[in-house]
C-alpha cells in the first residue's frame, strides 16, 4: 500500500513538471472517461475499479508511460517552442 501512494506522488511529480495542463483542461471529459474506464476497449464496471487503480499504480512505468502517448505529459527533454507547435490547434 505504501509502495502506491509513493506512485501516486511520483505521478503528481511528474504531472507538475511535466504536464500539458493546456490539454489537459481542454479534455476532462476525456481524463473522466480514463479514470472511470467507460471508454474504449477498457470498459470495466465500476465495482472493479479500485482493484485495476490498485494493479496500475504498483507500477507508474505504464501509467506514465499512457499519459505521455496520449500527449498529457510531455517528454522530459522537450523545449518551450515545441510545447508551444503541439498545443498551437488547441482552442
Amino acid at each position: 500500500m505504501i509502495k502506491v501512494l509513493l506512485n501516486i506522488l511520483l505521478i503528481a511529480k511528474a504531472l507538475g513538471e511535466r504536464g500539458n495542463w493546456k490539454l489537459i483542461r481542454h479534455s476532462r471529459q476525456q481524463i473522466q472517461d480514463f479514470i472511470l474506464c467507460r471508454s474504449g476497449m477498457n470498459k470495466m464496471p465500476l465495482v472493479s475499479l479500485p482493484f485495476y487503480w490498485y494493479r496500475l499504480l504498483k507500477g507508474p512505468e505504464v501509467l506514465l508511460w499512457r499519459l505521455q502517448t496520449f500527449g498529457f505529459l510531455f517528454t522530459p527533454n522537450i523545449k518551450q517552442d515545441t510545447k508551444d507547435y503541439l498545443n498551437s490547434y488547441i482552442k
